[in-house]
């Protein structure tokens, strides 16, 4: 549950800095990690891969918990106010009743005020904010948050690890670098956040098969140099919001899908969470806009007629072939057993 970078932006035009450069990410150094795609993937195929933002699983807490805010301080103010005036003149002077209740005014509104600004960050904005991988031109194309792209060449991103102390939590974070290769003019981020064993927070040859955070780099990485068949064979699910909302089912089940590894016990104390959550999500979500990439992008990504490796996700989110016959010729399928997905 982490919106950096959504409520407020990273930080650019600065220096690299010496954690980053430790933590250098190459694109064409492989990793001896299992590859993992924790359900990010939009859709799949030998031209490109597109994936959702890191702050689509949790989709719906910053609309819920604002929401609330919202309501307790504006019924508090309303209350306060009708008791203020309303109260027998000989309690109290009508002006002293009006300052009160401007006094009042001034110091809830502020926090209403914040309140409603922090919901637009994730209602009445975009349903996601995709990221898309282009193999064939190694372009990457990242939806901003403002609805506008960045367009940079795969080979040009700096892509290292970033740590998330409020939360000891890291993510990938690809960085956009001026001339000097030393200045970052902008930042984003990859699908997935997550916690690193202390022994993976060190740059090393081997790391542990809980991190999960290289193992969704490499996820990319794989895809981008060795090809959709080195990855395609471990996704089950194919996130259904290419131009379409998803359904409050769907919706319910990737909030629910945070607490897949947790114990049995947490994942039903958190139910009425994430029922609440999954309210608001679906609120966010029929509030927002589906993400349009601009012409050039779309033309610049037609799918070949019978690519075996081109999936996408039905209405429910299983991951179903664009051209089947290819598919089951190719032996291009589902194979692996399904991963638990880290809370993100």
């Amino acid at each position: 549950m982490e919106f950096s970078g959504l409520i407020r932006g990273y930080r650019v035009d600065r220096v690299l800095s010496e954690q980053e450069k430790m933590h250098h990410l190459k694109q064409g150094q492989r990793l001896n990690l299992e590859p993992h795609y924790q359900l990010s993937v939009i859709k799949l195929n030998s031209h490109y891969l597109e994936c959702v933002d890191k702050w689509f699983g949790w989709k719906g807490v910053l609309t819920a918990v604002m929401s609330i805010v919202i309501f307790i301080f504006s019924v508090g103010f309303l209350g306060i106010s009708a008791v203020t005036l309303t109260s027998p003149p000989d309690l109290r002077p009508a002006n002293e009743s009006w300052m009160i209740c401007a006094v009042i005014a001034a110091m809830i509104f502020p926090v209403i005020a914040t309140a409603i600004w922090m919901l637009k960050k994730e209602s009445f904005s975009y349903t996601h904010y995709p990221l898309h991988f282009n193999r064939v031109s190694r372009m990457v194309h990242v939806f901003r948050t403002n609805g506008t792209v960045l367009s940079v060449p795969w080979d040009k991103i700096f892509f290292t690890l970033g740590h998330l102390r409020q939360w000891n939590e890291w993510e990938v974070r690809g960085h956009v670098l001026g001339p000097d290769n030393l200045t970052v003019r902008e930042t984003f981020s990859l699908s997935y956040v997550g916690s690193l064993a202390t022994a993976d927070t060190v740059p090393n040859v081997q790391y542990s098969s809980q991190d999960f955070v290289r193992a969704h780099w490499e996820f990319i990485r794989r895809y981008m140099e060795e090809g959709p068949q080195a990855v395609s064979s471990q996704i089950q699910f194919c996130i259904p919001v290419d131009g379409r909302y998803e359904s409050f089912g769907v919706g319910m089940e990737r909030v629910f899908a945070n607490f897949a590894g947790a114990p049995f016990l947490i994942y039903w104390m958190m139910f009425p969470f994430c029922l609440v959550v999954s309210i608001f999500r679906w609120f966010a979500m029929r509030t927002s806009k589906i993400p349009q990439w601009p012409q050039e992008i779309e033309d610049s990504c037609k799918v070949e007629t019978d690519d075996p490796y081109a999936i996408e996700g039905a209405a429910d989110g299983e991951r179903v072939a664009v051209f089947p016959a290819a598919a089951q010729a190719a032996g291009a399928h589902f194979r692996a057993r399904p991963h638990a997905v880290r809370p993100m």
